[in-house]
């Protein structure tokens, strides 16, 4: 594995304002209004105004922040730290307008990243549970219970539909598997003679991954972590003021994440086959082209969970196991095969 590259003072200023942390901010907020809009327009509402995204953050950071008695305030002060940098980390790592050998990457890209990612995904549950069991609330520790049995469910399902655009990819070529590279060589790979068979097998882990990008975030019908009517906001009940701030944040900036995880792996990330000689240009067109295809993404689960309602969490147990997992298998064989056979 390659030792991750050396920054100049341009790539550490871009990764502190376009398209970095600033810009991922940004997005988070975009994503959060977009989803809320589209969401109320399903229901026959209005919806928020464009900064309500930004003025809840504010508001929350001024409220007070109350630690129950018994609870460790050290855990509850340092593990939505960890959730909002664990997120931010793989926001990241998604390639967008930087370039690297030719390619567009990330500013944490390295070599097979692709499978750090699975442990970032994971990571989020991990962190949810641990921040729901600490406050020692029983509809917290329920709510946490609950949001790892869903991740734990998924992430197999998910690493399988992650397989299919690796497998076009990577199989007979040279490449070190980087999400930089699959996304600019994705179209190239599945589109050659008879591996444009393999889109089929390509828009069926797509679909996978939509319904597995709601159950990580935890969006309706996968909202039984969080459910109002029962748990009265599951393990987000004791948290409050900055903290609980840090975590919507850190949610919202996990939108963009997986969104953009989705993008890179499935729509060619930042590419439409424009090719451009300068450099500077390129970066701005790939970063209109991956923010139209991240749009796209969240207008598409946003609207999934207008038409659905929520499920139980043993239905969603079964779902993932019984249903999505056997799918995401049949879409790997259908591409190994049509691979063999090409």
């Amino acid at each position: 594995m390659e030792d991750l590259r050396e920054m100049s003072w341009i790539e550490i200023l871009l990764m502190i304002t376009v398209p970095g942390i600033i810009f991922i901010v940004i997005m988070a907020l975009f994503i959060d209004w977009l989803d809320r809009k589209i969401y109320a327009r399903g229901q026959s509402r209005k919806g928020p105004p464009f900064l309500q995204p930004l003025y809840d953050i504010v508001k929350l950071t001024a409220k007070e922040t109350i630690i129950p008695t018994g609870v460790s305030k050290f855990w509850m002060t340092v593990l939505p730290i960890m959730f909002f940098a664990t997120a931010v980390t793989g926001a990241l790592m998604i390639p967008i307008a930087v370039f690297h050998n030719g390619l567009a990457a990330g500013f944490t890209s390295f070599s097979f990243d692709i499978f750090f990612v699975l442990f970032i995904l994971l990571s989020f549950g991990m962190l949810i549970y641990f921040m729901g069991i600490v406050t020692k609330n029983p509809f917290a520790q329920t709510g946490a219970t609950r949001s790892l049995l869903q991740v734990l469910s998924f992430e197999i399902p998910l690493g399988f539909s992650l397989l299919v655009p690796i497998l076009i990819v990577g199989v007979g070529q040279d490449t070190d598997l980087s999400l930089s590279a699959i996304s600019a060589n994705l179209f190239t790979s599945a589109g050659i003679g008879r591996n444009l068979v393999l889109i089929i097998a390509l828009v069926i882990a797509f679909a996978v991954s939509i319904i597995v990008m709601m159950a990580e975030l935890e969006e309706y019908p996968f909202d039984s972590p969080t459910a109002h009517t029962e748990l009265a906001d599951g393990w987000l009940v004791e948290y409050g003021g900055w903290r609980y701030a840090l975590i919507v944040l850190g949610e919202r900036i996990g939108a963009f994440f997986i969104g953009g995880l989705i993008v890179t792996l499935f729509l060619g990330g930042p590419y439409v086959g424009i090719v451009v000689d300068n450099l500077v240009l390129m970066g701005f067109l790939n970063l209109i082209f991956f923010t139209l295809k991240l749009i796209a993404v969240i207008a598409l689960m946003s609207f999934l969970r207008t038409i659905i309602s929520r499920i139980r969490i043993d239905q969603t147990v079964r779902l993932a196991w019984k249903i999505i997992l056997p799918i995401t298998i049949g879409a790997v064989m259908l591409t190994v095969g049509l691979l063999i056979g090409a």
